[in-house]
C-alpha cells in the first residue's frame, strides 16, 4: 500500500485499522455497508435459518428523539419479510446491558408509527448483540430473551425479540466459526471466504484504506468532544453543587449571627438533611 508513504501521519492509523476486526463496531460499520451478502451469512446463521434475504441496509442509522436520549443503531436491515433488525458490536460489557437493549428495541418502534396509525403496522424487531464476553454469563452460545405471561409461562407474542451472541463461544459449530471470525484480523485466517475476501478488499486497497483512516480519524475527533463535553457537563453539576453548599453554608452562619442559633440548630431550621450535617459542620 502506497498510502502509508504518501500519508506518514496515517502510518499509526493504518497500522491501527491491520489490527481491526468485527468486534470493532468501527470497521463492522463499514465492513457491512451495502454488504448484502455478508449481512445474509451472518443473518442466517444467527437466526440459524438458509432462506433469509437482506432487502435493506443501513449503518449508523440515527434514530432522533425530541423528547429523550437519541440512538444511532451500528447496523440495521430489513429482510424480505419486513422484520427489521438491529445488530450491534460489542467489546465492552458495560455497552451491552440489558436495558440497552430495551432501549434499543423501544426506538425501533419509536420510528415506526405515524399519528393514528395501527398497532399491526408495527413490524417484527430484532435487537442483536454480538458481544466480545459473555455477558450473560450462563455459559451459552446464544440467548434469546423474549417478553412472557409468568402465570401460564407462555409467550407474550409482541413479536419484539433480543439476541445475545456470546463471542466467547468459539467451538466448531456454524455459530462458533462465525465468532472466530469476528474476531480475527487476519483475512487469510477466517473460515467464510465470503468474510475474508471483504476483509482483504477493506485493508489492502488504497482506497478503502484511506476511507477506514478518515473514518477511525473523524470517529476519534468525536469520540475526544463527547468526552470533553461529557468532563464539561459534570463540571458545571460540581460548580452548582459548590455553589448550592456555599449558599447554604452562608444560611447558617446568618442564622447563628442574627438568632443565636447552635450550627445544630440552624440546620435544623433549614431543613437540612442530618447525614450532611457533619459536612456542614466540618466547613464551618
Amino acid at each position: 500500500m502506497n498510502i502509508m508513504l504518501k500519508n506518514p501521519r496515517w502510518l499509526e492509523l493504518v497500522e491501527k485499522i491491520q489490527q481491526m476486526t468485527l468486534m470493532d463496531d468501527v470497521f463492522f460499520n463499514s465492513f457491512m455497508n451495502e454488504n448484502f451478502d455478508a449481512m445474509e451469512y451472518i443473518l442466517n446463521i444467527i437466526m440459524n435459518k438458509t432462506d433469509l434475504k437482506v432487502r435493506r441496509i443501513q449503518t449508523q442509522h440515527c434514530v432522533p428523539n425530541l423528547y429523550g436520549r437519541s440512538v444511532r443503531f451500528d447496523v440495521f436491515a430489513t429482510d424480505q419479510y419486513g422484520r427489521e433488525y438491529n445488530f450491534e458490536v460489542q467489546n465492552a460489557n458495560d455497552g451491552a446491558e440489558p436495558k440497552r437493549a430495551r432501549y434499543n428495541s423501544d426506538m425501533l418502534d419509536f420510528r415506526k408509527l405515524n399519528a393514528g396509525d395501527g398497532f399491526d403496522k408495527l413490524p417484527e424487531t430484532y435487537v442483536i448483540f454480538i458481544t466480545a464476553n459473555d455477558v450473560l454469563g450462563y455459559g451459552l452460545p446464544i440467548y434469546h430473551i423474549e417478553r412472557c405471561i409468568m402465570e401460564v409461562g407462555r409467550q407474550f407474542c409482541d413479536k419484539a425479540h433480543i439476541i445475545y451472541v456470546n463471542g466467547e463461544n468459539t467451538d466448531d459449530s456454524p455459530l462458533g466459526r462465525l465468532m472466530q471470525d469476528f474476531k480475527q484480523p487476519d483475512a487469510d485466517k477466517m473460515h467464510s471466504k465470503l468474510l475474508s475476501d471483504r476483509m482483504k478488499y477493506l485493508k489492502s486497497t488504497d482506497e478503502e484504506v484511506t476511507k477506514m483512516c478518515n473514518i477511525v480519524e473523524e470517529y476519534s475527533a468525536k469520540r475526544f468532544d463527547e468526552g470533553v463535553r461529557v468532563g464539561e457537563r459534570r463540571g458545571e453539576r460540581r460548580g452548582e453543587r459548590r455553589g448550592e453548599r456555599k449558599a447554604i453554608l452562608q444560611h447558617i452562619k446568618n442564622l447563628m449571627k442574627t438568632k443565636h442559633f447552635s450550627a445544630t440548630e440552624a440546620m435544623e431550621a433549614l431543613c437540612i438533611d442530618k447525614a450532611q450535617h457533619s459536612r456542614y459542620l466540618a466547613l464551618l
